[in-house]
């Protein structure tokens, strides 16, 4: 009978453990495609896809959180389950990445700055309401709280908390896939095909990095601070272009 108590007691763990990892893949792929959508409306404007996507990506963990009974959104933020300290090394290490990244994009940017349309780039976000006279205040919500929103949902949301769930391989598989496939429906304008294709796999390798930051700096800390100083180089780039 304790025999047929703990092996039931196991199976209701691994059965908990597997709806749990369809929730949050479910969750997340509801969010990018309602966000994906709205895209797609007469509200493509910044002020409400950003305010839309906010919502999105703090509704959905919330939700997760409620329904599955399992953590908190506080969880999110590290990645033991104790909150033990951040790792002061690697988090100094990515300061340094984030600097490489934001060098890194600038200089790419005038390398490859005769295959751009520069006339494409500004229609396309002259098309969400944004110009020269309003895009410093969405710069700097793109650069920072984009930023944090971005690594709360898929560093946080999806990579930790599956990698907690110990879906190590699927935690960082799935949150890199659909990290890039996110960005498709959003970065598809103004760009060619070809750099578009290379944007995708360039944002698969960027997250598998952002997951292996959050890994070994025990906090999507890092990663975001990486996130920020490519943010900010795009930024940028967008007052080079309109200004």
């Amino acid at each position: 009978m304790v025999g047929a108590g703990v092996g039931k007691s196991r199976l209701r763990k691994f059965l908990m453990k597997y709806k749990n990892l369809l929730l949050i893949t479910a969750f997340s792929l509801l969010a990018c495609v309602l966000h994906s959508l709205m895209l797609l409306t007469e509200f493509n404007q910044y002020a409400y896809t950003s305010g839309f996507k906010l919502f999105l990506f703090i509704l959905f963990p919330v939700i997760y959180f409620a329904v599955s009974k399992e953590g908190k959104f506080k969880d999110l933020f590290f990645l033991t389950e104790d909150n033990s300290p951040i790792d002061k090394k690697y988090i100094k290490v990515s300061f340094v990445l984030a600097f490489l990244a934001f060098a890194f994009i600038l200089i790419g940017f005038f390398i490859m700055r005769p295959m751009l349309d520069q006339s494409m780039i500004i229609g396309a976000l002259s098309d969400v309401r944004i110009t020269e006279n309003n895009f410093i205040p969405a710069f700097m919500y793109y650069a920072f709280v984009n930023a944090a929103l971005e690594e709360l949902f898929f560093r946080g949301f999806i990579f930790v908390t599956l990698y907690r769930m110990n879906f190590k391989i699927y935690a960082h598989v799935y949150s890199a896939l659909l990290f890039a496939i996110y960005h498709i429906a959003v970065m598809k304008e103004g760009v060619t095909p070809g750099l578009l294709i290379l944007a995708i796999v360039g944002l698969v390798a960027v997250g598998l990095m952002f997951n292996e930051l959050t890994r070994r700096c025990r906090s999507i800390i890092g990663s975001y601070a990486v996130h920020v100083g490519a943010g900010v180089a795009i930024g940028l780039i967008g007052v080079y272009i309109l200004i």
